[in-house]
């Protein structure tokens, strides 16, 4: 199967499960309530090699936020994490002289880095825009705030560190929060929350940020990986769906080799569907054409092949809330 499933227990449950673990348990929460209902034992996480699934993962989210745990263990996680990575992966890591050598460096390498989002990328002359979607399964709002937290402390905190002055704007798709503080004390970069999406947007005059200490010719070529994981479930339609925008939900069925049933059957368990997969693709390029690049609503209309533009325009309301016009005033 050329995909990791939400139950499938093949993440490694060193990369951030029993770390997280690890934490609450500092923090006063015993490890059996943090592992409640997973069917995980403690001292089982801890042995060489094991693997956990991501529907473990979000369980033990959903059980620790109803714990008093301090608001930092996100982005403290994020920092042991950003340790834990560049240990494993400095051969590769370490040695991308410029920012442009490690953002592809970290495309290549984003299902061993942060399997749990999947990054898609719209060029613009000067700009480039990263958009964080799902990888494995849709993700509930909590869970997806807390992984993006995560994520966004060890990004920081590796830019801190290995490019202090590169600067990154990052986007994040809810509200700003009470412990707002976090955020400035861990990330160290622009942010802006209230977006419609997660990503961030990189300058291109940065992409020749130089890295400290670099060394290109000591750089590890990727092939001395043993095994590259493989993407998750959504990371894997959401590229065949990139690559054929007017394919149908049967067409996705053959591409996978498995009946149009047993594929809505794998999306519910995903909690997603073949609609709103679809829906978020076509959002995020209505999105970036008309804020970023100007167009008309004719053009983007034409660009996701409606056939009207009313259609397009109710569409349009349906995905965010918001028409076409509202969304340029934004």
């Amino acid at each position: 199967m050329p995909y990791i499933e939400v139950n499938q227990q093949r993440q490694p449950t060193n990369q951030l499960l029993l770390p997280l673990i690890e934490l609450v348990k500092q923090r006063g929460l015993h490890p059996d309530k943090a592992l409640k209902g997973t069917k995980l034992f403690y001292d089982d996480l801890k042995k060489q090699g094991h693997n956990s699934s991501f529907k473990h993962l979000i369980q033990v989210l959903q059980n620790i936020t109803h714990h008093h745990l301090g608001q930092d263990v996100s982005f403290v996680l994020g920092q042991h994490m950003l340790h834990n990575i560049s240990a494993q992966y400095a051969p590769y890591l370490f040695h991308c002289t410029n920012l442009k050598s490690l953002l592809v460096t970290c495309n290549q390498l984003q299902n061993c880095l942060f399997p749990y989002f999947n990054a898609r990328m719209f060029r613009k002359s000067q700009t480039l825009h990263f958009v964080l979607n799902p990888a494995i399964s849709e993700i509930p709002a909590f869970a997806n705030k807390f992984l993006l937290e995560v994520w966004l402390s060890m990004v920081c905190g590796f830019l801190k560190w290995r490019l202090p002055d590169t600067s990154i704007a990052f986007q994040l798709p809810f509200p700003e929060p009470e412990y707002a503080e976090q955020y400035r004390a861990f990330c160290h970069q622009p942010l802006s929350f209230s977006q419609h999406f997660a990503g961030f947007v990189v300058q291109r005059t940065m992409m020749n940020s130089l890295q400290t200490g670099a060394i290109e010719a000591l750089k590890a070529p990727l092939c001395q990986l043993q095994v590259l994981p493989q993407p998750g479930f959504l990371a894997h339609i959401e590229s065949y769906l990139i690559a054929h925008p007017k394919a149908s939900q049967d067409d996705l069925a053959n591409y996978l080799n498995i009946s149009t049933a047993t594929l809505k059957r794998k999306l519910a368990l995903h909690n997603s569907q073949f609609g709103y997969v679809k829906d978020r693709l076509l959002s995020q390029k209505a999105v970036f054409c008309i804020q970023e690049q100007g167009y008309s609503n004719a053009q983007v209309a034409r660009l996701l092949h409606f056939n009207d533009l009313p259609n397009f325009r109710r569409t349009f309301k349906r995905w965010l809330g918001i028409t076409p016009s509202e969304l340029r005033k934004v």
